[in-house]
């Protein structure tokens, strides 16, 4: 690993904190419990809840993820929803988002976001360059930092997968397969941070 990288990996942790922090805003726009923030979007919630009261902070998802964005000052933090009703999956494009924009109260980057930078500054939340965080991200794959987010889900549905003549892939679960499953294994492979990225944190300040 190279030295920078333990900054992003630092920011990935960092990321994961403010996720968990944040969610309660959400889940009161949407007047559900926080577990139930990501089933609730996808069982068809009011399409038109932005704004969270009182607040400068709106949010908007779509597909599988949630942009939470501040109107005064541009932080920008990237849910994507894992199974389980987790809420700490983590990608490339979602830290390097939150790279570009955080800001006091929320720790900064600024190092890693002149590095990870493909145009400004000024920065905002797509400033950063996929490329050149990707190659970072992979390096830290490589060395152990990441697990999905729910391995046997993922075995679940490589059974009922199948690919077509075009390339393309079809799941077709077996009947009684509850909708929340199906949900959950469409979000299974997604990346969660481990003990070993943790410990090579540790190390790192050692």
């Amino acid at each position: 690993m190279h030295a920078n990288d333990f900054d992003l990996l630092t920011a990935c942790f960092e990321a994961r904190r403010r996720q968990r922090e944040m969610l309660p805003l959400i889940a009161s726009a949407l007047s559900v419990p926080d577990e139930r923030v990501f089933y609730t979007w996808m069982a068809g919630a009011d399409r038109d809840i932005e704004d969270i009261p009182n607040s400068p902070w709106k949010f908007r998802f779509h597909g599988f993820e949630c942009d939470l964005r501040n109107t005064d000052d541009g932080r920008f933090l990237r849910y994507d929803f894992g199974p389980g009703r987790r809420c700490d999956c983590v990608t490339a494009w979602g830290v390097l988002q939150f790279v570009m924009t955080t800001k006091a109260p929320w720790r900064e980057f600024p190092a890693l976001r002149a590095q990870l930078a493909r145009t400004g500054p000024p920065y905002d939340y797509l400033s950063g360059d996929h490329a050149k965080v990707s190659e970072a991200w992979d390096r830290l794959e490589r060395a152990g930092c990441f697990e999905p987010a729910d391995p046997a889900l993922v075995a679940f549905e490589a059974l009922y997968t199948r690919t077509g003549m075009d390339g393309r892939r079809c799941v077709s679960y077996p009947e009684g397969t509850l909708n929340q499953t199906a949900i959950d294994c469409s979000v299974a492979r997604r990346q969660l941070l481990t003990d070993r990225a943790r410990a090579l944190l540790e190390l790192s300040k050692g």
